[in-house]
């Protein structure tokens, strides 16, 4: 009885020591996603600009985009900052957004330099790009919602 006892006080003692990953581990996961993601972003439908397109037309492709990128982004952005990431930067494309052609391959050149927990229980992300001779900080702002954590803006430095 006494070994049946001890066994299962060292199983309970192995599932609790079990270890939960860190936030910053999870900051980093999520922000690995987010690159990935943009890597494949969507593209917006060159028919959109086609002036042989009526307004509805185009407005309901401009819709249509809005909504895939919504789809696109949820696991790793809140609504409002997927709504300001395509009002404010998409149009122009991401690589551009950050400053390099868009024929530029920004996936080797990147890396998360740095994670720092803000005062008010935000964290920001810090991804560095060097590439074409040239260094870009993009910062994301990380905040725990509901879902779990979520990218609430995102800045050029």
């Amino acid at each position: 009885m006494k070994k049946v006892f001890l066994c299962l006080i060292i199983t309970l003692c192995l599932f609790g020591c079990q270890t939960k990953p860190t936030t910053e581990e999870i900051l980093r996961t999520q922000t690995e996603h987010f690159l990935e993601l943009t890597d494949t972003l969507p593209v917006m439908p060159e028919d959109l600009f086609d002036d042989a397109k009526t307004l509805e037309e185009r407005t309901a492709l401009a819709e249509d985009w809005a909504a895939q990128l919504q789809d696109y982004l949820s696991p790793v952005m809140t609504d409002q900052a997927i709504e300001a990431f395509v009002a404010n930067r998409m149009p122009e494309g991401f690589n551009r957004f950050l400053g390099f052609e868009e024929a530029t391959q920004t996936q080797d050149c990147r890396q998360i330099s740095n994670v720092e927990k803000l005062s008010g229980g935000d964290y920001d992300v810090t991804v560095t790009y060097t590439a074409d001779e040239q260094t870009v900080k993009l910062l994301l702002n990380f905040k725990e919602t509901a879902d779990g954590w979520r990218i609430t803006s995102l800045r050029r430095r």
